[in-house]
């Protein structure tokens, strides 16, 4: 156990020295959930709102401007942009909850849905659908942030991936040619070689990083922290492997594979403990 908190000191120290500009530059938007433009555009987005708090939905990293909004059932729901929309400029929708009011002839649902209009420089238009989901617990992400793709070179390979840290989502790309030994990477269900018996989920990787921050092997303002979680959500949601997902990011896979084991450690003792 102390190999991974000697582990995670060790990088995130390498992470703020090679990287300190860059963490500087995007510190203000460590809990954003990034999804890649065709992504967002092309399925329905899950947006959770929480009573008391403001959720946004930004556009500010592509060319889009918004259009249009509309909200099929605005008896719970109120929103502000960050500027008026006959602007041309408006770039940020601002969600609040509200207490359910009455409107007569309107019909009402617990999941309503966002539909918003953008138009890029080029006059292309693109229609995105949110549903919008109250919680009462406070979400883990602080907003939607949508966002161009870029292309990174991995070994050879080129993979599709969201422009900056948070959430992303790569969506719409064919699937890279592997080699016979490297199975295909399906979303949400890559796994990673812990030892010689043993492979750890994505949802191993996720507990191993609770426990790790439960146990104080780690804390939540550690750098490496949201990367993990960064890579949590591009493995989720992208055709990418582990290795390729942290390669990303940033983060020694080393890292991961230490996360997976402690879930797989902590597993096998609380299936002793019941026997």
């Amino acid at each position: 156990m102390k190999q991974f908190a000697t582990l995670i000191i060790g990088t995130s120290t390498l992470l703020l020295s090679v990287t300190a500009p860059v963490v500087q530059a995007q510190a203000q938007t460590p809990a954003y959930r990034l999804i890649e433009r065709d992504m967002a555009a092309n399925n329905r987005i899950q947006v959770q709102i929480t009573p008391g708090r403001a959720t946004p939905i930004s556009f500010t990293q592509t060319d889009e401007a918004i259009a249009y909004i509309l909200v099929a059932d605005p008896s719970r729901l109120v929103y502000t942009t960050d500027t008026d929309l006959k602007s041309g400029r408006a770039t940020t929708i601002f969600l609040r909850a509200i207490q359910p009011l009455k409107f007569p002839g309107a019909t009402t649902t617990a999941i309503t849905n966002l539909l918003v209009q953008t138009v890029d420089k080029t006059g292309q238009k693109r229609l995105y659908n949110f549903d919008i989901v109250p919680v009462r617990r406070n979400t883990g992400y602080v907003g939607i942030q949508i966002a161009n793709a870029f292309v990174v070179t991995l070994q050879g390979s080129k993979l599709r991936a969201a422009s900056a840290t948070g959430e992303g989502i790569a969506s719409g790309t064919a699937p890279r040619r592997k080699a016979a030994s490297e199975s295909i990477a399906i979303a949400g269900q890559q796994t990673l070689l812990i030892d010689k018996n043993r492979r750890a989920r994505v949802d191993d990787i996720e507990t191993g990083l609770r426990i790790a921050i439960n146990r104080g092997y780690t804390n939540k303002s550690d750098p490496v922290v949201p990367k993990v979680q960064q890579i949590l959500s591009l493995l989720r949601n992208s055709r990418v492997t582990i290795p390729e997902a942290a390669t990303s990011v940033g983060v020694p896979v080393e890292v991961i594979s230490e996360l997976g084991r402690i879930a797989l450690n902590d597993r096998l003792l609380r299936l002793g403990q019941q026997r």
